[in-house]
């Protein structure tokens, strides 16, 4: 067996490598990356590495020749290039004669969500089911890495500024997530035509964010409900893309509805343990 991962000097390519040379050997791993020279470290502990890009067809199909199971890591863009990359990059699966594909989705996939970057994953996910191909999907939710962002200015503010109202996300730690797939890497065959819904153990709202802060620093944080043109004009002020601009601020309006406060315990069955707290979390991180 030999398993690919595309995007592994990547946040999340990075964990998931990680995680697998605990379960397989080296030698059975293999990894695509736009420069291979970033992978030198990967190269030093056995593994394969292959230079790949998601805007072209040929060299996908080469980065996965004699690859039985890959996982394909979500790529960063705007929705139209992102599905057209996804779907090169499905394509080169299939030419090449890989087996399974592992894909890197999100909770509850909708063309029409206000978190526009869903629609990809609903288009990716469905690309692949025509495929023919064996399948798992990794719904994942959204990482509570992401909290980390805001935990500067609320120090030196006092404030935790989003549009989120009383709002609750399912937020997982990366890491869990990077667990996850790992685990369906080293056995494929348990996993095939798979669906995970992989979420934190419960819902949280930022005021309960903010105390978490509050109590892993010692020091005074309270939630402060953004209006969204606020916040819009935060995330403009970043220099972030507008396709970036327009899925944070439509993650917010969706999580008003309720979008992304189910919890599954998808992960406990795939892992054989509960996911890491938001609390914990952020706890662990704020204390190094």
């Amino acid at each position: 067996m030999t398993v690919l991962i595309t995007g592994a000097t990547g946040q999340l390519g990075t964990l998931v490598v990680k995680h697998l040379l605990d379960r397989i050997p080296a030698s059975d791993i293999a990894v695509s990356v736009r420069t291979p020279e970033k992978a030198s470290d990967l190269s030093a502990k056995g593994i394969d590495v292959r230079k790949g890009d998601f805007n072209d067809l040929a060299l996908m199909t080469k980065a996965f020749a004699g690859i039985d199971t890959a996982l394909i890591i979500s790529a960063e863009d705007d929705n139209a290039t992102r599905i057209k990359q996804h779907r090169t990059a499905v394509d080169a699966a299939k030419a090449a004669g890989v087996k399974h594909i592992v894909y890197t989705s999100i909770v509850d996939p909708k063309a029409d969500a206000d978190f526009t970057y869903s629609a990809i994953h609903l288009d990716t996910e469905n690309y692949i089911r025509q495929t023919g191909l064996a399948y798992t999907f990794l719904r994942n939710s959204f990482y509570a890495d992401l909290l980390l962002a805001g935990v500067p200015h609320a120090l030196e503010t006092g404030d935790y500024g989003a549009p989120a109202g009383d709002a609750k996300i399912t937020y997982i730690p990366r890491n869990d997530l990077a667990e996850a797939a790992a685990v369906v890497l080293a056995s494929p065959a348990d996993h095939i035509n798979a669906t995970y819904d992989l979420t934190g153990t419960k819902g949280v709202t930022n005021s309960e964010i903010a105390g978490y802060i509050a109590d892993a620093t010692g020091k005074p944080v309270t939630f402060v409900d953004l209006p969204a043109e606020v916040h819009t004009g935060i995330l403009q002020s970043l220099g972030l893309p507008d396709h970036l601009i327009e899925a944070l601020s439509g993650l917010y309006v969706g999580a008003k509805k309720g979008d992304y406060e189910t919890v599954s315990d998808d992960f406990e069955k795939v892992v054989g343990r509960k996911p890491q707290s938001v609390e914990a979390f952020i706890k662990s991180a704020l204390a190094n």
